[in-house]
């Protein structure tokens, strides 16, 4: 027999004695075995006592009636909570998700504080960066009221939240571990300015620590419905701030990753660029001048992304001159007549300029030879 069981056979018997002849615990002589029932053994129990009582005193009876109601008011409030709890939960599991969907790790801080607040049922609820010794206001969100946010938002970005040793946050974040206070204003090192700014009377915080290492800090209350923040709300906004550390972990990363993406595909299509150039180049039956040297050490600074190297060490006196022209934007034929040489001779010119620049077409061309010169392209 169990320890629930036991109380049970133990409740029965006290009402047997009283004279109830309810279910039996199955070693009873009736042999019916019925399972007893701990509803219907309390109310048996009760009316036996009442029944007994009220020969004694009125007043046992109205005793009795008033514990039988704190009774059940306990269990009642007690199956609310565990409503609460596992509505709460579940809101912030889906609050989660949609953090989770957002790339940008701006947007993140926006949406931190209103999913905050829609999951764990808070009024207002505001987003600290870690700044050296200062936590910094990023997001601010008040149900209701986005003009008074942004007035919090503003008076607390002018004054950072310092974290000297008197105040609970500075704990919190060595321990890393979430918060709960009353009374705040009058709390010594709680908010200083601050606390008369937010009207704050009391609040829960919690640190938010992805890879272990604190990064930034959350506080919410119940400043519109005017009641005091419990432990519950400690605990449900120490799991969404682990939540959305991670959410915004992953957010940063990918961020990241995006950029490097992004400077691969440049690398590879300056790559592709210069390959191509050299490949359409045509041969000539020349020796290896200093200029096409310098072209070559021009083609890896443009794949490490180095300084451009000078005209004059690029390019010879006739390639400068025709792309002066080519970047004023003469045609070729407006070239060949210009230098008095045919227009496939200019076309050979342009092929080896753009071969030595490491440039696209003749836009970009003429473009190094505008920054060259100190001019805007």
């Amino acid at each position: 027999m169990n320890e629930d069981d036991g109380r049970l056979a133990g409740a029965a018997d006290a009402a047997r004695a009283l004279g109830w002849s309810g279910g039996s615990d199955g070693d009873g002589d009736d042999g019916v075995g019925v399972a007893l029932d701990a509803d219907d053994l309390a109310e048996g129990l009760t009316d036996r006592l009442r029944d007994h009582l009220k020969d004694l005193d009125e007043r046992f009876v109205s005793a009795l009636d008033a514990l039988v109601d704190l009774a059940e008011l306990r269990a009642e409030r007690a199956a609310r909570e565990e409503q609460r709890r596992a509505e709460t939960l579940t809101r912030i599991h889906d609050a989660l998700g949609r953090l989770r969907l957002l790339e940008s790790p701006e947007r993140l801080l926006e949406r931190s504080t209103p999913e905050a607040c829609a999951a764990c049922g808070f009024d207002r609820a505001v987003l600290y960066r870690l700044s050296g010794s200062k936590l910094v206001a990023e997001s601010f969100h008040v149900e209701g009221d986005p003009e008074w946010a942004a007035e919090l938002l503003a008076a607390s970005r002018a004054d950072p939240l310092p974290l000297d040793q008197n105040l609970n946050e500075t704990e919190a974040l060595r321990r890393k571990r979430p918060v709960m206070i009353h009374d705040a204003q009058n709390h010594p090192g709680v908010y200083q300015s601050l606390g008369r700014v937010y009207k704050v009377f009391s609040y829960v915080g919690a640190p938010i620590i992805p890879e272990g290492r604190v990064i930034g800090f959350l506080h919410a209350d119940h400043y519109l419905k005017g009641r005091n923040v419990d432990e519950f709300d400690r605990d449900a906004l120490f799991a969404f701030a682990e939540g959305f550390g991670f959410a915004f972990e992953r957010a940063v990363l990918l961020s990241r990753l995006q950029a490097q993406a992004a400077e691969v595909n440049r690398l590879l299509a300056s790559t592709e660029a210069v390959v191509r150039n050299y490949v359409d180049a045509e041969v000539e039956l020349v020796r290896a001048t200093d200029a096409q040297l310098a072209a070559g050490r021009s083609t890896a600074a443009v794949l490490l992304g180095q300084r451009e190297a000078p005209l004059d060490e690029l390019l010879t006196r006739r390639e400068r001159e025709v792309l002066r022209l080519l970047a004023a934007g003469a045609t070729n034929s407006a070239i060949a007549e210009q230098l008095v040489v045919s227009e496939g001779t200019v076309k050979s010119h342009v092929k080896r300029i753009l071969r030595r620049l490491g440039a696209r077409n003749r836009v970009e061309a003429a473009s190094i030879y505008l920054r060259s010169v100190g001019e805007r392209p």
